[in-house]
């Protein structure tokens, strides 16, 4: 009696879920009693796949992490762009020119053979002005220079486009992988229920057109899934597709903070570049060609042979201007209009940007709100699971309406973060924890200056930290001079620390390598710089301005190897950091022992040298030390304004150099703005 109440329920079930028209007389008990198991079994596979689903999404939840933190994130370094150093070389152009005619007898003329019969000059010409002279040549390797320094900018930019990409192809990658792997649930929830409706069908409880429902809903994620394997990139790193998955939405910086006149900088060098071309190429075509000659000629007379010297000149003067110019003239001016008008459209695209990025994120939330509802929905269908009147109808409805919101979000987010980062690559911003404070100011991230002790004597310890955080410094190293206001410096250790900002032990004595002993000395005051709290110690000693240095140079270069590789010894020992700054002339003896003891070294690239003449002249050093052992001192007197130095810090960035210092805080008060 037992078992025929639960056939005529399930009977009941059917008749009641899947009206039809077809005729259910053939249906028997056993037949009932199959569909039932399997249904069941399609109940057990949709539990498993939402207990998978709500576990992925308790897991993301504990492991949250915002997304402008996470490996995508454009905080990285990225590796400068390689430059080779083209040294130009000026030399006099002259030219040995040879000439030689002969006439024949007899001419066409009664007179061709009055003067000469052969005639031989030969002799030397000087380009003195004009194409192929000295004055020509320095122009034009002054011009190479500078296109050369605009393609470097261009090259910049371009990684900086090719870097905006592949971040972007590595977030699609990442919930493309979600995706599939949600659409594959989906897909195999749908294929057994699908499988289902078929026997439904075969025995008249799903009619013809139901059956073709199923088909097709089951079809149609198939084939998007189908479809974005066969779209999607394959990443060899897993976490970090689950870490950009499971991170938050985080916050763009309002478009009313953005510094749009730092987002036109770079088109605005560029042009000031194309103009300084153009200039330079009108002055080059606008010189005069002078030639200067000096022959010795030799005439074949029929009366008697002559040889003699000669000088001469030929001038050109250009009168016409090129067409080239004029047109490349009105273009520039067609760049300087749009330029102005660039800021504008960037607040417009940046606003518009904004929008849709806090209007999708508050879709993303509703979505979330909604998983909430699902999961207690979820629970409470699956309540009665082990009653015979069970029926799992609701349960796989709830099921698939949870895994379209997953897809729904997986989507919306994908789209999020790809606006996120096009704001981000749009407006030069970088949305870390202190990206507000850097926004307007982040040109010279992560620096570090020196102190010496009249400076630190004169302003306060309030003054000197805000002045530093104002130039981004994360080290500074501190002469104390030789009588020292201890409570001041225990003070500016603590502000320094409060501030990130790590303090070494400035000591630039040169009398520590006057004599082979110099260590002895040097010791002690390093006991005292660790007595003292510092987080290390900088020594500046300089014997190349001792008067007898280059007559002695490799006697000073032992010492100085002997003076750093005791200090390294010694540091290593007592927990303290080491660093040494050293003049570009430094043998490169000094320099392979620095490597050898992992020494930082700060080159004082300080003089009336060009940029480029400082790159050749510490090629060698540079090389031995390598890019992540040394940093580049500029000292701030060497520039005019502040955008100077910003343009000489791209400039050997471009070929190489990664770390930057300047010399020192009190040339840096009032110079940047």
């Amino acid at each position: 009696m037992r078992k025929f109440l639960q056939i005529l329920l399930l009977v009941n079930f059917f008749i009641f879920f899947n009206a039809q028209n077809k005729s259910t007389l053939s249906i028997n008990s056993k037949s009932l009693s199959v569909l039932a198991e399997e249904y069941k079994e399609i109940y057990t596979a949709a539990k498993e796949i939402m207990k998978n689903l709500l576990a992925d999404k308790t897991n993301a939840e504990t492991n949250h992490i915002d997304f402008s933190l996470s490996d995508i994130s454009l905080n990285k370094t990225e590796s400068a762009i390689d430059s080779k150093n083209i040294k130009f070389k000026n030399t006099p152009h002259l030219n040995w020119v040879s000439d030689m005619s002969y006439n024949f007898s007899p001419g066409f003329g009664d007179d061709d053979n009055i003067f000469y019969r052969a005639r031989v000059s030969s002799g030397l010409d000087w380009l003195a002005l004009g194409e192929g002279s000295l004055k020509n040549q320095k122009m034009q390797n002054a011009l190479n220079e500078k296109m050369r320094s605009m393609n470097v900018l261009e090259k910049q930019q371009y990684k900086k486009e090719i870097n905006h990409r592949e971040h972007l192809e590595q977030v699609r990658a990442a919930f493309d992988a979600k995706k599939i792997k949600l659409l594959s649930d989906y897909e195999k929830l749908l294929k057994i229920q699908n499988d289902f409706t078929v026997r439904q069908n075969k025995i008249g409880l799903k009619n013809d057109a139901e059956a073709a429902e199923s088909k097709y809903r089951l079809d149609k994620i198939s084939i998007e899934k189908k479809s974005l394997e066969s779209l999607s990139k394959s990443f060899d790193h897993q976490n970090f597709n689950n870490e950009i998955i499971n991170s938050g939405i985080p916050d763009l910086i309002p478009v009313e903070n953005i510094n749009f006149s730092a987002l036109v900088k770079d088109k605005e060098t560029a042009l000031k570049m194309e103009k300084e071309i153009l200039d330079m190429k009108r002055r080059r075509d606008k010189q005069p060609d002078l030639r200067l000659k000096l022959r010795y000629n030799y005439y074949s007379a029929l009366s008697r042979d002559r040889n003699f010297a000669s000088v001469g000149a030929t001038i050109n003067l250009p009168v016409s201007r090129s067409k080239n110019d004029i047109e490349s003239e009105n273009e520039i001016k067609l760049k300087e209009n749009s330029i102005q008008d660039l800021q504008l459209l960037y607040r417009n695209r940046l606003s518009e940007i904004y929008r849709d990025y806090y209007l999708a994120k508050s879709e993303i939330e509703v979505l979330e709100s909604e998983v909430k509802y699902l999961e207690a929905e979820l629970k409470v269908n699956s309540t009665n699971e082990k009653s015979n009147t069970f029926s799992p109808a609701a349960y796989l409805a709830t099921s698939e309406k949870l895994l379209n919101n997953q897809i729904q979000i997986c989507d919306k987010k994908s789209d999020l973060y790809e606006k996120y980062l096009d704001y981000r690559m749009l407006s030069g911003t970088d949305d870390t924890a202190a990206g507000a404070q850097q926004l307007a100011n982040n040109d010279n991230i992560g620096n570090e200056t020196y102190i010496w002790s009249s400076f630190f004597t004169n302003y306060s310890n309030a003054y000197i930290i805000n002045l530093m955080n104002h130039w981004h410094i994360n080290r500074v190293f501190l002469s104390i001079g030789k009588v020292t206001d201890m409570v001041k410096v225990a003070d500016f250790m603590a502000m320094a620390a409060q501030n990130n900002i790590q303090v070494y032990r400035l000591i630039g004595e040169n009398s520590y390598a006057a004599t082979d002993n110099g260590f002895v000395d040097l010791q002690v005051a390093l006991q005292d710089a660790k007595n003292m709290g510092f987080a290390g110690v900088h020594l500046d000693i300089e014997p190349h301005t001792f008067d007898d240095y280059k007559a002695n140079v490799d006697l000073y270069a032992q010492r100085l190897i002997n003076l750093f590789t005791n200090s390294k010894t010694w540091c290593t020992q007592n927990n303290m950091d080491l660093g040494v700054s050293v003049p570009m002339q430094l043998p490169a003896e000094v320099a392979t022992a620095l490597h050898d003891n992992s020494i930082m070294t700060y080159i004082m690239a300080y003089d009336v040298l060009t940029l480029d003449k400082k790159l050749n002249k510490t090629a060698l050093i540079r090389n031995i030390l390598g890019p992540d052992l040394y940093v580049w001192v500029f000292r701030i007197n060497d520039f005019q304004v502040f955008s100077d130095l910003l343009d000489a810090e791209a400039y050997v960035q471009a070929a190489g150099v990664t770390k930057f210092g300047y010399y020192d805080l009190s040339q840096m008060n009032n110079f940047k703005p």
